[in-house]
């Protein structure tokens, strides 16, 4: 059987992000996201590209880019949903 590809949606003008990642699905804020990722919160705005299990997501307004595996980015959720008991983030 082979493991799912990584996607993403963002929606509400670029203040949320869906994401399914090996299996497992989130839902955060831009600066949710952001904090997963290791960056200050900044102005709406954002770019995703997936290339096979790389993601690439890029804040535009403020020059700020950040590449990954699916495996690191669902590391990072992990942490962040297990550190903050849900204040926000939703993990389906």
């Amino acid at each position: 059987m082979s493991k799912a590809s990584p996607s993403a949606l963002i929606t509400d003008k670029g203040r949320r992000v869906l994401l399914r990642v090996r299996g497992r699905f989130y839902e955060l804020s831009q600066n949710e996201l952001r904090a997963a990722l290791g960056l200050p919160e900044g102005p709406p705005g954002l770019g995703i590209t997936i290339d096979g299990d790389r993601l690439c997501f890029e804040f535009a307004t403020d020059n700020q880019r950040v590449d990954l595996s699916a495996t690191q980015l669902h590391r990072r959720l992990a942490n962040q949903v297990t550190s903050r008991s849900g204040e926000g983030d939703k993990e389906w």
